[in-house]
């Protein structure tokens, strides 16, 4: 008994450490986690409009009919910059990246 719950201990341990290696926006896309996923992969500073370009390219998908579950929360933020840069100039959806995307 003892050594089966070392060996759920271990194993508890070694998942938790790998899952905190990966970053939260390179992870798949998931309706019931991207609220938390992209707050825990954004800073204070770009919370907001990760979220807002993320929305941006799921509506755009949608019309598309494309699934949001191919892509991972990047793939859907710089989607959603591009779609900025079709509404707006280039050059503002490449300051935003810049101002937006810097710690």
């Amino acid at each position: 008994m003892k050594h089966i719950a070392e060996h759920l201990f271990v194993s508890l341990i070694m998942f938790t450490l790998l899952g905190c290696g990966s970053k939260p926006l390179d992870k798949k896309y998931h309706i019931q986690t991207m609220w938390y996923d992209i707050r825990v992969g954004s800073t204070v500073k770009n919370d907001s409009i990760n979220h807002e370009l993320c929305k941006l390219a799921m509506a755009d998908n949608a019309t598309k009919s494309v699934k949001n579950e191919d892509f991972t929360y990047q793939e859907l933020i710089d989607q959603g910059y591009e779609l900025l840069a079709k509404t707006h100039t280039e050059e503002y959806a490449d300051s935003l990246r810049e101002v937006y995307s810097k710690p």
